[in-house]
């Protein structure tokens, strides 16, 4: 399917230009009708117009092609794939590039980086004129770190050149921006290598010509990411810093803080091992939950209670391998190995109580893992109260006794109280609506109740749309099976998905157990499916590419 551009400057209308940059954010026509502040049927009517100006018969060639002609290239046909091959994405880009006049060798080296890192991280590369080139994460898969592993390759782009020829490194220029992509994809995930259209690619490369040169830019949605999905470093994080200033940033893996409230009785079992350690007594105790139920913010607040009674704190994030599966002890602010870790639990207290955290303790390989389950069973010989935090695989390899406390959904007065919070004092039009309806949207997860009320104004921002592909793309379901399941609020009977995937039940059963087994589906006796979570469907809808 292609569309060739007749008239390589169509006249759209100011009305037209808006709402093709909002099908570029990847909007579907409702959303667009909202942000317009205009009818359902006027929006249909417009969209009708463009595509009869740009020559296209659907949206996805309408945004690949005007994506074309916003970036000066007005002349060459466009090709995508079916629609129903389309999906939505989050995705972040990293847009970095040389002087005009750099010598051959050195752009050669700076694309030979881009491409390694592309290569290593499930990215996509685009090379392109004027010695600048693209790296766009989140195509094959999106993860909560994509933003760290972009700074990662700007940094080792820059310490490469810097190696080779420090003058021309002084002047590399890169920014980092993030959005929504539309690309294609395969029916259990991953790219098919066709296509792939993006505002925020347009937007790097504007943003990329305001960069001087030896800078760094993020922009605004950049650094939104930053803060939820922890970046740190930096005391106060400036939207331009030199390419020498980005060695201070790291992955940290702690979000956005937000009050802990609703576990009074989680907190209340960790203060009473607290307590027992004061008395040499260690333990080691396993925190589990899905994504955004608080388990950080439950380890953060035993720290500081253990701080509060003069004790010991070590707190360590795992790091996943893709920024070199490290721990970042957020105390001393300096990365780990694992074998400084299992020194770390072996030692005995210099004073009690003493606290050793490993949050996200899921992110390291079993490799990782086996080393430092064995050490603690010395640190609890040694009276030390020992926390494994993470999502999945806590109990795996672990032989020593060790008590559970699972986080479950918090009750709908506790996420109105962090609703609330999260909204502020100011004055916002129908409050209470908010409240209501962001407290049932986010169905018990906290993370989701500060995300959605912190973007009150829009359906589903950026950051959460992240969170959530992240989960999504980690259990390589499905998606065509997913999205006819979420065409309907209710859910759907597996029948009806059979029929229309055009498939037998039994042979779509298998994609049914494996949705319902990861905890995004629910199965009734009667095969009724349905989203465990109401934001879970919303996400997987959004990212259907919805044709006029």
């Amino acid at each position: 399917m292609s569309g060739e551009i007749r008239n390589p400057q169509p006249e759209l209308s100011q009305r037209q230009q808006q709402i093709l940059k909002l099908l570029q954010a990847g909007k579907v026509n409702k959303a667009v009708a909202q942000e317009l502040g205009i009818g359902l049927g006027t929006v249909k009517q417009h969209i009708v117009a463009i595509f009869k100006k740009l020559n296209v018969s659907n949206r996805a060639m309408a945004v690949s092609q005007s994506m074309e002609l916003f970036n000066g290239q007005k002349n060459r046909p466009t090709t995508l794939p079916l629609a129903d091959l389309l999906e939505s994405r989050p995705c972040v880009v990293l847009s970095i590039a040389l002087p005009a006049d750099a010598s051959h060798r050195i752009v050669k080296l700076m694309y030979g980086c881009l491409a390694a890192s592309a290569s290593a991280n499930d990215a996509v590369f685009l090379a392109r004129n004027g010695n600048a080139g693209d790296l766009i994460f989140g195509i094959q898969r999106v993860t909560e770190y994509d933003l760290a592993v972009a700074l990662q390759a700007a940094r080792h782009v820059y310490d490469d050149l810097l190696e080779t020829d420090a003058e021309t490194a002084q002047s590399l220029r890169g920014c980092l921006t993030a959005g929504i992509a539309l690309a294609s994809m395969q029916r259990f995930g991953g790219w098919t290598g066709e296509a792939v259209a993006s505002a925020a690619i347009a937007t790097a490369r504007e943003l990329l010509n305001e960069v001087p040169a030896g800078q760094f830019l993020f922009d605004a949605t950049a650094l939104d990411l930053i803060e939820l999905f922890g970046i740190g470093g930096a005391r106060e994080l400036s939207p331009a810093m030199g390419f020498t200033e980005l060695k201070k940033l790291h992955w940290t893996g702690a979000r956005r803080a937000y009050q802990l409230v609703g576990r009074d009785a989680e907190l209340s079992r960790l203060n009473a091992a607290l307590t027992e350690a004061t008395k040499g007594n260690g333990r080691l105790i396993l925190v589990k939950g899905e994504m955004g139920m608080g388990k950080s913010s439950l380890c953060v607040a035993i720290a500081k209670r253990c701080l509060q009674q003069e004790g010991a704190v070590s707190y360590c994030r795992c790091l996943p391998p893709a920024l070199g599966s490290a721990l970042y002890n957020t105390v001393s602010e300096t990365e780990y190995s694992v074998e400084e870790v299992v020194a770390l639990l072996c030692v005995r207290p210099v004073r009690r109580p003493e606290l050793v955290v490993l949050d996200d303790f899921n992110l390291l390989t079993k490799e990782q893992q086996i080393p430092l389950v064995a050490a603690v069973a010395t640190a609890v010989e040694n009276g030390k109260l020992v926390i494994f935090s993470g999502r999945t695989g806590l109990r795996e390899n672990i032989s020593i006794p060790a008590e559970t406390i699972s986080l479950h959904r918090l009750p709908t007065s506790s996420i109105q109280t962090l609703v609330r919070n999260a909204l502020g004092k100011g004055t916002i039009k129908g409050r209470a609506q908010k409240v209501q309806r962001i407290t049932s949207a986010a169905a018990g997860v906290p993370l989701f109740a500060v995300a959605l009320a912190r973007h009150h104004d829009q359906a589903l921002a950026l950051p959460l749309r992240v969170a959530i592909n992240a989960r999504l793309d980690s259990l390589r379901l499905d998606h065509t099976f997913l999205r006819e399941v979420a065409k309907n609020s209710a859910g759907a009977h597996l029948e009806e998905v059979a029929t229309m995937l055009g498939e037998d039940v039994e042979t779509v059963r298998p994609q049914m157990e494996r949705a319902v087994a990861s905890g995004v589906l629910s199965h009734s006796v009667d095969n009724w499916l349905a989203f465990t979570h109401p934001l879970l469907r919303m996400a997987i809808g959004n990212s259907v590419v919805e044709l006029a």
